[in-house]
């Protein structure tokens, strides 16, 4: 029996993406599977049943890799039907009970909530993201496993053993308190865990496993949440960063450099630490952002062309998160950002005050923080800025625009008094 597959749209001619199905025929029969992944129909390759190589599809060779390898294992699947004798009515629906559980669509129902989990966390390092086509985030599966933590030590707290059967509204209440009480965790934090936790459970659902439903998106139940204060770097601040000698010491001037190109292209530090020679197109940075994968483009500062000139055009040497984190604070102590801040936040319940010196408080992320600040208080448009750090939506990227209130109020002073100089004239 000859077993055939091929790759299909739904619709040709549409300007929109269109769902990719795998097309199998065998002895007269026929079975269409969809995929998890959608193509524009003129980026699509119908003789060779794959994405054309076109820039606008980022991640046309993973999940071409991917379609190959659904081919194979669609055929691994038929070959074992026939083997095991299997009757020709059911071949079909074996066929899609088993791609399903390659596709991660179905998941064989595990005894435990343990069982679920840790399965669903290990396939993540694997599993593709059906809206962006990449793998799942490093941090992000990082975060799922210091949920699995918490949620065995409030396993042992609460004297109860989790599972799918006893998992209700009360259990995140109970998790919560667990977290704000023993924990002493900020609101912030205890809501990320509490997310992953629903996350958990909203899979298990969509996978047919009997949960409690009230338990994921129940609207009476309050993940609460509250801006965090974080600080940016005026010019003034990183005209000390860039002044400060540092040629004694290779291991922060490196950092202050990677630190500074973040601070002059707003870019996130998963971008700005791994420049690479190709994305440097002559006063400009062509890059495609690593978490959303939108490209954009950004005129070279001054700064930055006299950094990428002393590393003979290139940019510094790749430093971890962790040990830039460390460095930059030691950069900004030495250059004296020491003025004190007050921090408050909800920890344990409780709303905690502490002062530190603003260097205390710097991390690579400011980079980003202090490009939008800035470059919002030189008066450059919100929708200029917002091309140049990739952001979509304007209420998140005002998150990042740490302006304090004498700011805005010197800047509106400004306003008047330049419309008032404008009027004489």
């Amino acid at each position: 029996m000859k077993f055939n597959t091929k790759y299909n749209l739904r619709r040709q001619d549409s300007k929109k993406p269109e769902k990719i199905y795998l097309v199998c025929r065998w002895n007269g029969e026929k079975m269409v599977y969809p995929t998890s992944f959608n193509v524009v129909p003129k980026h699509w390759n119908a003789q060779k049943h794959e994405i054309r190589n076109v820039i606008e599809e980022l991640n046309r060779d993973k999940i071409n890799t991917y379609l190959k390898e659904l081919k194979t294992v669609a055929k691994g699947f038929f070959e074992n039907a026939i083997v095991n004798n299997t009757p020709l009515p059911e071949i079909k629906p074996t066929i899609k009970n088993d791609l399903d559980k390659w596709t991660g669509k179905v998941v064989e129902v595990k005894a435990t909530f343990w069982g679920f989990v840790l399965d669903y966390v290990e396939n993540s390092k694997t599993r593709l993201d059906p809206k962006t086509g990449r793998t799942i985030n490093a941090r992000t599966i990082q975060e799922y496993n210091t949920t699995i933590k918490l949620l065995q030590a409030f396993e042992i707290a609460n004297r109860q053993k989790l599972d799918f059967n006893n998992i209700d509204l009360n259990t995140l209440t109970d998790f919560r308190d667990y977290l704000t009480t023993v924990k002493k965790y900020a609101v912030n934090n205890i809501a990320k865990h509490i997310d992953n936790l629903r996350q958990f459970l909203r899979n298990a659902n969509a996978q047919k496993i009997a949960i409690d439903t009230d338990t994921i998106d129940n609207k009476k139940f309050t993940n609460a949440r509250e801006l965090a204060y974080n600080v940016y770097l005026n010019e003034k601040e990183l005209q000390q960063i860039t002044a400060l000698n540092l040629a004694d010491n290779e291991r922060l001037d490196k950092a202050r450099d990677l630190f500074l190109i973040g601070c002059f292209t707003g870019l996130r530090v998963s971008d700005y630490n791994n420049i690479k020679p190709h994305n440097i197109k002559g006063n400009t940075l062509e890059v495609y952002q690593s978490k959303t994968g939108g490209r954009i483009v950004i005129p070279i500062h001054p700064t930055v062309k006299k950094i990428l000139a002393k590393y003979d055009n290139n940019t510094p040497p790749k430093i971890s998160d962790q040990r830039l984190n460390e460095y930059i604070k030691e950069v900004c102590q030495q250059a004296k950002i020491i003025e004190q801040t007050e921090k408050q936040q909800t920890k344990g319940g409780e709303k905690v005050k502490t002062v530190l010196e603003k260097w205390q408080m710097i991390s690579s992320h400011t980079a980003r923080r202090s490009f939008a600040t800035n470059a919002v208080k030189q008066g450059i448009p919100i929708q200029t800025v917002m091309k140049i750090t990739g952001h979509q939506k304007e209420a998140t990227f005002l998150k990042y625009v740490k302006l304090s209130a004498n700011e805005h109020a010197e800047i509106m002073a400004k306003h008047w008094n330049d419309l008032q100089i404008l009027n004489k004239d």
